[in-house]
C-alpha cells in the first residue's frame, strides 16, 4: 500500500485476523476496553490469523462493506501514515475519528450483521487505545496501536459481500506491523509478523494465481522471501521491503477489482 491509501477487502475468506484476546473470549465488553487500555505500549504484538471459511449466505445477505466500516479503516491507516510522517496534531484529530466512528457507526453496523457484543468491544477499545495514546506516546507506539485496531478490518469485512478477500487485507496489517516494529526495533515481533506473512500468502496466493494474478503473485512470492531473509536483521532494510509489500497490495487488490 503507498501511504494513505485505503483498502479494499470483502468476504471471500482465506485468512482473516482472529478477535482472540482473552478479554473477548470472556466475553465481556467492559474487560475487553480495560485490556486493551491498560496494556503496555512498548512493545505491541501482532494480531495472529487463523484459516476462515469461504463467502456464506449470510455475508452476501448483508450486502457490501458499509461505508462506516471503510471510514474505520481508512481512518486506522491514515493515523499510521501521519504518525511515521511525525504529524502529531493530524495524528490526534484522524485517532480521535477512528475512535467515534468505532464508538457510533461502525459499531451499529457490525451488530446489524451479528458481530458479537465482545468483539464490537474489543474493536472499540483499541480504538479508544489509539486516540488515548495520540497526544503523547511516541508516534511509532501509536502507529502499532493503530495496526491493532486495523488487524480486526479482515474478520470484520468477511461479514458483508465483496470480490477482495479479507487475506488481502490481513496482508496489509502484516506489512504494516513489520514496517513498524522494524521502525520501533522489536527484532521478535518482526519475525512474528513475517512468520505470519508467510503463512496468510501461502493460504491466498492459489486464489490470486486463479484470479489471473500470477504475475504480481510471482513479486509477493520474492517479497515474502525478503522478508523472511530480512526479518533477523530489522532496521532500514525492513522496513523498506515491508513498504515494498504494502504496494504490492494495491495490486493483489487490483487482480480482484475487475
Amino acid at each position: 500500500m503507498g501511504d494513505g491509501v485505503v483498502k479494499g477487502a470483502g468476504a471471500q475468506a482465506l485468512l482473516v485476523a482472529t478477535l482472540g484476546l482473552a478479554a473477548l473470549a470472556a466475553g465481556c465488553g467492559g474487560d475487553a476496553e480495560q485490556a486493551a487500555t491498560s496494556a503496555p505500549t512498548t512493545r505491541t504484538a501482532t494480531t495472529p490469523t487463523v484459516a476462515a471459511p469461504a463467502t456464506t449466505p449470510a455475508a452476501a445477505a448483508n450486502g457490501p462493506i458499509p461505508r462506516a466500516l471503510r471510514s474505520a479503516e481508512s481512518d486506522a491507516e491514515d493515523t499510521i501514515d501521519l504518525a511515521l510522517a511525525g504529524k502529531r496534531a493530524r495524528v490526534v484529530a484522524k485517532a480521535e475519528a477512528l475512535r467515534a466512528v468505532a464508538d457510533g457507526p461502525a459499531a451499529a453496523v457490525l451488530r446489524s450483521a451479528g458481530v458479537s457484543a465482545a468483539e464490537i468491544a474489543d474493536f472499540r477499545a483499541r480504538s479508544r487505545a489509539v486516540a488515548r495514546l495520540a497526544p503523547h506516546a511516541d508516534l511509532v507506539e501509536v502507529a502499532l496501536a493503530s495496526n491493532r485496531a486495523f488487524a480486526l478490518m479482515p474478520g470484520f469485512f468477511a461479514h458483508y459481500d465483496s470480490p477482495t478477500p479479507p487475506a488481502v487485507t490481513s496482508l496489509d496489517h502484516l506489512d504494516f506491523e513489520a514496517k513498524l516494529q522494524a521502525r520501533a526495533g522489536h527484532v521478535a515481533e518482526i519475525h512474528s509478523a513475517v512468520a505470519q506473512l508467510e503463512r496468510t500468502w501461502s493460504a491466498l496466493r492459489p486464489d490470486v494465481v486463479g484470479a489471473g494474478g500470477k504475475r504480481v503473485a510471482a513479486r509477493f512470492d520474492a517479497h515474502v522471501a525478503r522478508m523472511g531473509r530480512l526479518a533477523a536483521r530489522g532496521g532500514q532494510a525492513a522496513a523498506s521491503e515491508a513498504q515494498r509489500g504494502l504496494d504490492l497490495v494495491d495490486e493483489l487488490e487490483g487482480v480482484y477489482d475487475h
